[in-house]
């Protein structure tokens, strides 16, 4: 059976007043719109784990309820997923499935085993349409540089910064461009720090590059083919939607370029 904690933030978002109504905008990404049934994609669920793995959860509203395979007599009128999608070869699995009836009630709960076996992603398929949706939310997309933070008191070297303001920094599944910078095969870690573990690694405080809570959501990035250098990075993602860089011993701050 799935968390019961994990469940209840679900179903929370789920309901009409909930607490997460007033941002549900920020929440969940519409991403398929049909006559049978819509699908969104929980924007801040996203994570990146070792292997090449991207996990995600979508949530899919039926028109009208439908019954359970396993369970005629049962019906269902909406279906959380979170889903896992292996980047280097485009195969899928299920996390977990939790499916609700018209009331928000769970009728069904499933959780994968580690042995469950890893789909292919057909093309033109709705998972490849999800897989889609999924490499476009943050930190993936078109950035750039518009502003820098020092973790000490080094001086400031303005020349040296007007080098790289406005610098674009685009970063893919299966590629990161940070200026004329390419990594051709990057690896991402969600990696969420303390601020005493931040100190401990980095050997500076989360304060003094301005994010003033004790905790910070990270994602670490490994250049796998050795293209940068140094071939790690690490990515820092900010309440309002920016993000900071680690590059070359600075932290870039970074806008999310729209279109």
């Amino acid at each position: 059976m799935i968390k019961t904690g994990l469940l209840v933030g679900w179903l929370l978002c789920m309901l009409p007043n909930s607490i997460c109504a007033q941002s549900e905008k920020d929440l969940w990404r519409r991403v398929y719109t049909g006559e049978e049934s819509v699908i969104d994609v929980n924007v801040p669920s996203l994570t990146l784990d070792i292997g090449h793995i991207l996990r995600v959860r979508f949530r899919t509203v039926l028109s009208k309820p439908e019954s359970l395979k396993e369970k005629p007599e049962t019906k269902y009128k909406s279906r959380l997923e979170t889903v896992e999608f292996k980047l280097t070869d485009k195969r899928y699995r299920f996390q977990d499935v939790v499916s609700l009836d018209s009331a928000g009630k769970t009728v069904q709960a499933y959780e994968a085993n580690a042995s469950d076996e890893w789909r292919v992603l057909r093309y033109g398929g709705m998972m490849q349409r999800l897989f889609e949706a999924a490499r476009q939310l943050p930190p993936f997309g078109n950035w750039k540089v518009v502003d820098y933070r020092f973790g000490d008191s080094a001086p400031i070297d303005e020349p040296e910064f007007r080098k790289i303001s406005g610098t674009r920094v685009r970063l893919n599944t299966d590629r990161a461009d940070v200026g004329m910078k390419v990594c051709s095969l990057p690896a991402y870690q969600s990696k969420p720090f303390t601020d005493k573990e931040f100190s401990r690694e980095l050997g500076i405080s989360m304060l003094s590059i301005g994010i003033k809570e004790n905790h910070a959501d990270t994602v670490i990035v490994k250049c796998e083919a050795n293209d940068w250098a140094p071939p790690q990075s690490l990515l820092v993602r900010l309440p309002e939607g920016s993000m900071l860089l680690l590059w070359q011993g600075v932290f870039l701050v970074l806008k999310k370029e729209r279109y």
